[in-house]
């Protein structure tokens, strides 16, 4: 696999806040010169640069599932580790995850923290820092190719004061460090690898070292640091006044009244129409990462934000065989559910991204928007990336094809893509083919998520990549969990009992069936220029290579009997996975922010699915935030804290405020309890008074802290959206629910967009998210106060004719009569009004529901028909 590196944009140093006011660049040590020898490896000097899952989801399932994971370090270890005597380090005494998984290393390792720095201090050391998380394949490489050794520990210890950071426990600390990564060497990724002084001013940076290269650079860098501290001393204060300017620059004196936003979606739109792969989905080449808040979640925003507009433009696309014709839905179909076939799958590559697009003929920016989103979302539930047999999708793509995966599954990952998937689902029309794909990639992340669920309701953070093949395995391999030799299909499969129409036809083995449409060769059908380890060799990786019709035609069986094989031998697959093989290690902190995502998504299942499957979605996010407010946040501080293991972590930053609050609103929308609602007005106080830049405008991205150098701010978007732009669309929609305060929410949400508009301005594909939260804001908010007894009941005939579309523009507000929203209304005139005035409850209890569209704090009359309502929705 390759290193794990985001792929950040230009923009971080394209604008002039960045290190470039007087075209200089950061000034490094030089006199080290060090080549690094394995692919993604880097020095500051060197820089090379539907037969889905679809099980009912329940928690209770969970704890079974996990106690097949395998609770050895997820670091790889020899096969003769275990008759070796084990050493402890003080990281003992951690309780990070990732932490723990070095606490057997012979480095004499720190937590971050003052025993360090007065360590370095004391002594005169430079410090080691590393920066990880335990689901990250190439920290395990580099833990056990240098961590583990010896003599690379020796000189470490020696020279060093080593210092080892959870990046998500401490954002803060790899934001900053990241930052010098990026600004010194054009990139970044985990691990991080940085060398402090003593002051923990950075002077010299990588990511992953070969074995090798690290002790090399161990030693010359102990040299320098012996022969001329106070070089390094100069180097390190001058970086870290660099950044400090980058950061404290005056916000823009234009204003955010003055961005033109819809220019700017429209060019951020035109850059991913350029991007697009339209053979295999996605944005640009190798690696691919999902990416939703800058893809995925942009494209349906800007999508429903022009479909409002009542001049949408019509464009066309590049010419190609069938130019001028749309594509009928079989192809479109086809497209999502299987591989491409013949000549495409080889065209001669062009444009940015390499790939000619499809035809369409002619078409509107929306459907262009959402044509390319739906058809990303669909090659990734049709990849490798995401997994059929259990459920929920990998951290990215080594290859171009959603192929072959990076095997870690994040929280963050399954809550972005779930809420993604539902959002495309609701905007492509009823009836439409291309839904099925993405309700069942919906689903799938469903039915994963229980073994990402504790018993106190609140989710995990990240399953590895890595695992021992076998119970009696001693030595993890990435993906062997996952992958499938070709003879452990037949023997699995063996028992799959074919229907009649399958016998009559000459099918004798589910597995031939299985094997055809899932893609496996009997040497396996991984590629070895994305295996530069070796692991995956012989194995299978499983991918929809046909669709279930072409499958059905190809062995002369009905659909439905497809169908019945291929369900039946996924749930074969499933149970004897589970039986076999030793689940990846389960990184089991609590963060608080990735849980306000998923509390997200769940809300939006709530709302979207049916029956049982929507009420156990709301109850899952209910749980996550009853656990959070009970064990995370403190009543009497109003304060969150960023995890929980075995207690209480460190302080919450800006995106554990941002994301909570937003997840909090989302499950407000979807429940009706007005508890929500409360706790996050409460919240986004606390969070501007924590974070709030009073003197520039816009959000710092943590609290002050004496060993964090510089207060961060960064709106860009990275594998989560940034905290700056989700804190955009609460402040927006927190002015429609607290809407006495709306004056000061506004100011604050035009503060984020002033304090960010150079960025905006000159790269707004960095900052997708806020993008298009601003471009709902532009298209103009609407509420709609719901009157209804019960409130929010699923059966609710106008919460299904709102809920039916995806209309981010939404403010969803409840009333019920008989139980009014007396706290919210405390902040909320319109409310109020209803909840003072007492004729408008009858005497006998017995409300007619209706709905009050309200557009610029001006409210409609009820309306009482659904025909009325819908008119008034697609108006």
């Amino acid at each position: 696999m390759h290193l794990v590196r985001q792929h950040y944009s230009v923009a971080r140093l394209h604008a002039t806040r960045t290190f470039s006011s007087n075209s200089t660049r950061l000034r490094i040590l030089s006199s080290t010169r060090l080549t690094p020898s394995a692919p993604g490896s880097r020095s500051i000097l060197h820089t090379q640069t539907s037969s889905s899952v679809h099980r009912t989801f329940s928690p209770a399932s969970a704890e079974k599932t996990r106690s097949m994971s395998s609770d050895a370090p997820s670091t790889a270890r020899d096969r003769n580790a275990a008759d070796k005597p084990r050493h402890q380090n003080r990281l003992v005494n951690a309780k990070s995850p990732y932490l723990l998984q070095h606490a057997e290393n012979p480095v004499d390792w720190y937590e971050w923290g003052p025993e360090a720095f007065e360590k370095a201090k004391r002594e005169d050391k430079p410090i080691f820092l590393s920066v990880g998380y335990s689901a990250c394949h190439w920290c395990h490489v580099l833990a056990h190719e240098s961590f583990e050794d010896e003599v690379t520990a020796k000189l470490m210890n020696e020279h060093y004061v080593n210092i080892k950071v959870d990046r998500e426990e401490r954002p803060d600390v790899d934001r900053l460090y990241m930052t010098y990564l990026q600004a010194t060497t054009g990139g970044g990724g985990w691990p991080v690898s940085i060398w402090l002084t003593p002051e923990l001013h950075p002077f010299f940076a990588g990511t992953y070292f070969p074995p090798g290269n690290f002790r090399q650079v161990l030693v010359k860098l102990a040299e320098v640091w012996e022969e001329d501290p106070e070089r390094c001393r100069s180097t390190g204060k001058q970086v870290i006044e660099q950044l400090r300017e980058a950061t404290e620059a005056p916000a823009s004196s234009s204003g955010s009244a003055n961005l033109p936003i819809p220019s700017l979606a429209h060019k951020t739109f035109s850059r991913l129409a350029r991007q697009f792969d339209s053979t295999h989905g996605g944005f640009g080449r190798a690696p691919k990462f999902p990416q939703v808040s800058t893809t995925t979640g942009f494209l349906a925003r800007f999508a429903a934000a022009e479909q409002r507009s009542p001049a949408a433009k019509v464009v066309s696309s590049p010419s190609s065989s069938s130019a001028g014709q749309p594509p009928s839905a079989q192809e479109v179909l086809s497209y999502l559910d299987a591989e491409p076939h013949g000549e495409e799958a080889g065209a001669d590559l062009e444009g940015e991204t390499g790939r000619p697009a499809k035809a369409a003929g002619g078409q509107t920016d929306a459907a262009r928007a959402l044509e390319m989103a739906v058809f990303t979302m669909g090659r990734i539930y049709a990849g490798g990336v995401h997994d059929h047999v259990g459920g929920g999708v990998a951290r990215y793509s080594v290859d171009e094809r959603w192929h072959v995966p990076h095997f870690e599954k994040m929280l963050y990952d399954q809550a972005q893509l779930l809420r993604s998937a539902l959002e495309l689902y609701l905007l492509v029309p009823e009836g439409d083919p291309q839904r099925a794909p993405l309700l069942a990639l919906a689903r799938s992340i469903l039915a994963y998520l229980p073994t990402l669920t504790s018993l106190a309701g609140v989710f995990f953070s990240a399953e590895d990549a890595d695992s021992l093949p076998t119970f009696h395995s001693t030595k993890k391999r990435e993906g062997a969990f996952y992958t499938w030799t070709a003879a452990e299909i037949d023997a699995v499969l063996g028992g799959v009992k074919l229907g009649e129409d399958s016998l009559s036809k000459g099918v004798m083995k589910a597995a031939d069936v299985f094997k055809w449409t899932y893609g496996v060769e009997e040497d396996g059908n991984c590629d070895p220029g994305h295996d530069i380890q070796g692991e995956l060799k012989g194995q299978n990786v499983l991918y929809l290579a046909h669709t279930h019709e072409e499958t059905a035609h190809m062995f002369g069986i009905s659909g439905v009997e497809a169908e019945r094989i291929l369900t039946d031998s996924l749930a074969a697959l499933k149970d004897w996975r589970d039986k076999n093989r030793p689940r990846p290690h389960l990184d089991d902190k609590f963060v608080t922010a990735w849980n306000g995502l998923m509390i997200s998504g769940l809300a939006l299942a709530a709302e979207v699915l049916p029956g049982a499957e929507g009420r156990q979605a709301l109850g899952m996010a209910e749980d996550a935030a009853k656990f959070i407010k009970g064990s995370m946040y403190d009543s009497e501080t109003g304060e969150l804290c960023r995890s929980w293991r075995e207690g209480k972590g460190p302080r919450g930053v800006t995106e554990d405020y941002a994301f909570l609050v937003q997840g909090l609103l989302d499950l407000y929308e979807a429940s009706g309890k007005e508890e929500y609602a409360t706790w996050a007005i409460l919240l986004q106080e606390k969070q501007d008074e924590l974070f709030f830049d009073e003197d520039n405008g816009g959000y710092f991205t943590s609290a002050p802290d004496e060993h964090i150098l510089i207060r961060m701010k960064d709106a860009q978007d990275g594998a989560e959206p940034s905290a700056a732009s989700v804190t955009l669309a609460n402040l927006y929609r927190l002015s429609h629910i607290a809407e006495d305060h709306h004056a000061e929410f506004a100011k604050k949400a035009a503060s984020v967009l002033q304090s960010n508009a150079q960025l905006l301005e000159h790269a707004p594909f960095a900052l997708g998210s806020m993008l298009a939260n601003a471009m709902v804001h532009e298209r103009g908010y609407v509420q709609m106060i719901v009157t209804e007894s019960p409130a929010a009941s699923p059966q609710s005939p106008a919460l299904k004719t709102i809920r039916k579309r995806f209309m981010p523009h939404r403010v969803l507000i409840h009333f019920d009569p008989n139980a009014p929203p007396k706290k919210v209304a405390k902040a909320n005139g319109t409310l109020r009004s209803l909840v003072e005035h007492p004729e408008e409850k009858p005497s006998d209890g017995d409300v007619r529901p209706n709905v009050r569209v309200c557009q610029d704090f001006t409210c409609g009359l009820p309306i009482y028909e659904l025909s009325e309502l819908e008119s008034v929705l697609n108006a």
